[in-house]
């Protein structure tokens, strides 16, 4: 639910995948502009070897701020995964409910729609038409056809 108190739709899903697409993104990007930087600082450090005690102290800490910034994005990358896998998750179940409420339409639906089919066909001979009762048998039989594979789907508990 969101916080107008309504059921999350794929279009919500949708866009909020959209949006973690675009931090993961921009995440990355960061990543590689630090493993940039930390790569030109380790140079730096190099050509420090020599001389320049104090300057080398500086680069040491940066190296050290680097070093910490990265393992933060890569937190915060891994974090936007997890997020990204949960989404799909959510999406999955979505799309599985709405194939299960389609299968259990096309279950109720079709045993009525094979009855039907079986007296729009223009036979000679259906014996059963010519019984008193034979219409409203037909019309039972139909309904059954229709509920016994409700009551079964529900006894399974599918419908939850």
């Amino acid at each position: 639910m969101d916080d107008r108190g309504r059921e999350i739709g794929v279009s919500d899903i949708s866009g909020a995948m959209l949006e973690l697409n675009d931090s993961e993104e921009l995440v990355s990007r960061i990543q590689e502009g630090q493993l940039l930087l930390e790569r030109a600082a380790r140079y730096l450090r190099l050509d420090l070897a020599t001389n320049g005690d104090d300057l080398r102290l500086h680069v040491e800490t940066l190296l050290s701020d680097i070093g910490s910034v990265k393992e933060r994005a890569g937190f915060e990358h891994d974090k936007l995964r997890y997020l990204q896998n949960s989404v799909m998750t959510s999406l999955n179940v979505k799309q599985n409910q709405i194939v299960k409420v389609f299968t259990i339409i096309t279950a109720v639906f079709l045993p009525p729609t094979l009855v039907a089919t079986f007296y729009g066909m223009n036979f000679a001979v259906m014996p059963e038409l010519a019984w008193k009762h034979g219409f409203a048998a037909t019309i039972v039989l139909t309904l059954l056809s229709a509920l016994l594979p409700l009551v079964y789907i529900k006894q399974k508990g599918w419908l939850r």
